[in-house]
This record gives structure tokens, C-alpha cells and sequence, in this order.
């Protein structure tokens, strides 16, 4: 009986000390006791009515935000988003909005005119409710009400927290091994150097308050500099939100991108910040350094090519866009190709042997205002200018696939792109 009894302390003890070492985030006893204590006091939550403010300094530059968040979980959900970024340059306004069957993505133009939506069905909803979580800020979004933000803990490794009268504050850092890294490293890769180590996350503060919601969250870089802030302005939970604020009907006449169908497509075709909205003016230098600016919506179909000279595998996808340029020549589609390279020599030894026109983004604006993060990256605008498809990498199915997307948009009839403009 005594052997039992010290076996069953050990075990006890040897229990404890895996508690106390680490979870399954690898975090300390502290830490994940208080995630689960907020993951109950969540656990009575019905819905939330949050606003907020976040900054965020970017290889884009500076990108300022101010919005709203409505939500039921698990899938009815409002999210309204006002963005100011490059000094004014570029500013957004962007409404998402699902009653758990239906759901609706609005772009906005700074004079409130609807400019582009996208939507989609139940068919797709699990799938693009966990890419609007992805690009969402670090609220409770998620179709689990007990959530005790799965996301942030596998992209941070928070190591101490301290209870507040008002809640929760922790500190932490971001793993390196995270998603979150590596798709900063590859967007960096592709925009070049521009002093990749000052936009590093690294360290990380967070205050959730006593109903388990952030109510702060800041990222600081490599050096200590502060390199974005979230703050909550207003939070309300279990309060009364109209029925009608779930639901949305398009403008009449303006084209709808069917957001099911995208799910569908093969791998080659990538979600995008842009898709389904109205494309930036497309600002390029010819090699000889003249300028030129492509307005799309102007003028028929666009094909729109980002590509580094010195990728093997943009050139080989490039021969392609050469082809497709050949057979669409004189039918109104628009081929732009732009490299990252700033040297004339490389340019213009790489234009021998291609029809295709070389454009050059000098100060990599282009490159920002279209979000590159991977090359090389195709899209395809409609008459309308509004972006239809964004597709990413080069395989033997690429010449295909733009072909279909090409004659689709080039044989729409001119009603919608007419339409569309009113």
C-alpha cells in the first residue's frame, strides 16, 4: 500500500511539473491557465459590438485604420473598415458582411459609391470565414464562442501574464517558425531590400479585459521600436443588434464576383486583397524611362504580370505571356509586365526575343499599391476594371488557365461594363 502511494505521488507530482513545463503552445502554467479562464468567461457570450483604431508601420509605409465589428457567432458577422495609408495616397473603405448563409464583400470609394462586390454561399462559408479571420485584427472572430485566440497562440509564444483589476496583460514574442514570419520574409523577398529587419515583429504586449476581449495589442520590431498598436475603443457584449444589419443587396447593375467558384479553381488562382475590387491605376516606366499609366476600365481586358528577371521560373512563365500576347494581339487585351529589376542593361537584354512589352516599377510603388508577395503574379481585370482573378507561380496548366480567364472576360458583353460605371 505504501509503494502505491508513493507511485501515486510521483505521478501526481511528475502531472504537475508537465503542467507547469509547457501546453500545447508551449506555454507556462500561468500562461495557459489564463487563457482558459478567459476562454470561460467567453464561454456566455452571444455577441459583441466592437469598434477600434490600429497603425501599423509597413514596407507599404504607414497604414492607418479605424472600423467596427458586429458578430453572432457562429458565422453572422458585419465588419466595416476605413484605411488611410502612403499619406493619404491610398484610402479604403471596405464592408464584409454574412447572415451565416449569405455572405458579401463591398468595396467603397472615399465619395461612398459602391465599387465592386463579391459574395458567396454556404457552400463556401467555412472556407472564407477563415480568411477573413486571417486578415482580421486579434478580436474574437471566430465561429467557437469558448475561443481563446488558437490563432495568436501558434503565431506568438506569450511567456508571462499578470491579472489586472480590468483583466489580463501579456508579453511575449513571435515564433519563428510561425506562418506569420514566413509570410513576412516572402513578401520582403519580393519587394526587395528595404531594410526587411526594421519591420520584424518580434516582441509582444497584449491586455485582454474581463470579458475576454483584446483591448490592446502591439508588436514591436527586432530593436524595441514600436511597429503597430491595436486599440479597442468600445466593446459591447450580449446587447441587442438589428437583424438587418447581417443582411445586404448590391446596387442594381453592378457586377458580382461569385466568390464559390473561386474556392473551386485550381491552386494556381490565390485570394488577394484586391479581388473583386476596383483596380488602381497601373503606373509604369517604359525602359527608356518615359511614363506611362494604364487606366483600367478604360480600355478592354488587362493582364497584369509581376516578375523578377532573375528567377528561372519567371522567365519560363513569361515565354507563355509572350504566347498569349501574340494570339490576343489586336482583340483589346492589355498585357502589362513588370519587373522588379532596376538595371536597363538586364531589362533590355531580357526583352530580346519577346514581343510582350517590359515595364519597370522604379520606386516599387506599383509593387505596393498592388500587394506583391510572391512572383510571379498575374491579374486578370475585367472591362470594367474591376479584378476578376489573381493567380500566382507557373505550371504546365498556366497557359491554359489565363487562356479561359482571357476569352471569359473578353467575350463578356459591354452591358456590364456599362453598368458598372454608371
Amino acid at each position: 500500500m505504501r509503494i502505491l502511494l508513493i507511485v501515486l505521488i510521483c505521478a501526481s507530482a511528475l502531472f504537475a511539473a508537465q503542467t507547469e513545463s509547457s501546453n500545447i503552445y508551449g506555454e507556462k502554467e500561468p500562461v495557459a491557465k489564463a487563457f482558459y479562464e478567459i476562454s470561460q468567461r467567453l464561454a456566455s457570450l452571444e455577441c459583441l459590438d466592437l469598434t477600434y483604431t490600429s497603425m501599423v508601420h509597413s514596407m507599404q509605409g504607414d497604414v492607418f485604420q479605424s472600423g467596427s465589428i458586429l458578430q453572432e457567432p457562429p458565422y453572422r458577422f458585419r465588419s466595416e473598415v476605413w484605411t488611410h495609408a502612403m499619406d493619404g495616397i491610398t484610402r479604403s473603405h471596405e464592408l464584409t458582411i454574412s447572415n451565416g448563409t449569405n455572405g458579401w464583400e463591398i468595396s467603397i470609394s472615399p465619395s461612398g459609391k459602391t465599387v465592386a462586390v463579391s459574395f458567396w454561399t454556404l457552400a463556401s462559408m467555412g472556407d472564407i470565414f477563415i480568411s477573413f479571420m486571417d486578415r482580421a485584427t486579434p478580436f474574437l472572430i471566430t465561429p467557437v464562442k469558448t475561443n481563446s485566440y488558437e490563432g495568436l497562440r501558434y503565431n506568438y509564444i506569450f511567456t508571462k501574464v499578470k491579472k489586472a483589476a480590468d483583466g489580463w496583460e501579456f508579453e511575449g514574442n513571435i515564433r519563428h517558425d510561425s506562418d506569420m514570419l514566413k509570410g513576412i520574409a516572402k513578401q520582403a523577398s519580393a519587394m526587395g531590400p528595404q531594410g526587411f529587419s526594421n519591420f520584424v515583429p518580434d516582441r509582444v504586449s497584449m491586455k485582454i479585459n474581463n470579458e475576454g476581449i483584446v483591448k490592446e495589442f502591439k508588436r514591436y520590431n527586432l530593436y524595441g521600436n514600436l511597429l503597430s498598436m491595436m486599440t479597442l475603443k468600445q466593446a459591447l457584449v450580449n446587447t441587442y443588434i438589428d437583424n438587418k444589419l447581417f443582411y445586404y443587396t448590391p446596387p442594381q447593375g453592378i457586377f458580382l464576383s461569385n466568390l464559390d467558384i473561386l474556392q473551386e479553381l485550381p491552386s494556381m488562382y490565390v485570394n488577394h486583397s484586391l479581388l473583386g475590387k476596383k483596380a488602381p491605376d497601373i503606373k509604369v516606366n517604359y525602359l527608356s524611362g518615359k511614363d506611362k499609366i494604364i487606366k483600367p476600365g478604360a480600355k478592354g481586358v488587362i493582364v497584369l504580370t509581376f516578375f523578377a528577371s532573375w528567377s528561372q521560373l519567371c522567365r519560363e512563365y513569361m515565354v507563355v505571356i509572350d504566347k498569349l500576347h501574340s494570339k490576343y494581339a489586336g482583340t483589346g487585351v492589355q498585357f502589362v509586365n513588370v519587373s522588379d529589376q532596376q538595371d536597363m542593361k538586364t531589362l533590355l537584354a531580357f526583352q530580346r526575343g519577346l514581343d510582350t512589352i517590359i515595364y519597370c516599377d522604379p520606386d516599387r510603388s506599383l509593387v505596393k499599391t498592388y500587394d506583391i508577395d510572391n512572383i510571379p503574379k498575374t491579374f486578370i481585370i475585367d472591362k470594367a476594371g474591376v479584378v476578376r482573378y489573381v493567380m500566382e507561380g507557373f505550371n504546365t496548366a498556366s497557359e491554359v488557365e489565363l487562356g479561359k480567364r482571357i476569352d471569359e472576360l473578353k467575350e463578356e458583353k459591354v452591358e456590364k461594363e456599362t453598368e458598372t460605371k454608371k
